[in-house]
């Protein structure tokens, strides 16, 4: 997957945000820009599993099989439409 090729402002985002959240609230809509996820985009989050596979044999996957998984389980549950 490639990175975006537009970075934008964090603040002028999370302007948006707030006002599409505002008006989402008002027309029943689902917003177009996330507060939330503008919010966590902004977060540097670096993970490492080494703890998990080391203490507790957590079992490895290649992320495309993780992800299929992950997309039929909320499919399943009806997360997804």
């Amino acid at each position: 997957m490639k990175p975006p090729r537009l970075r934008l402002p964090y603040l002028p985002v999370l302007l948006a945000a707030y006002i599409d959240e505002t008006l989402s609230r008002i027309t029943g809509r689902y917003p177009r820009i996330p507060l939330t996820g503008v919010k966590m985009a902004r977060k540097h989050m670096y993970f490492d599993c080494s703890k998990a596979v080391r203490e507790l044999n957590m079992p490895q996957s290649p992320i495309e099989v993780a992800m299929e998984n992950a997309v039929n389980w909320f499919r399943e549950h009806g997360y997804v439409r």
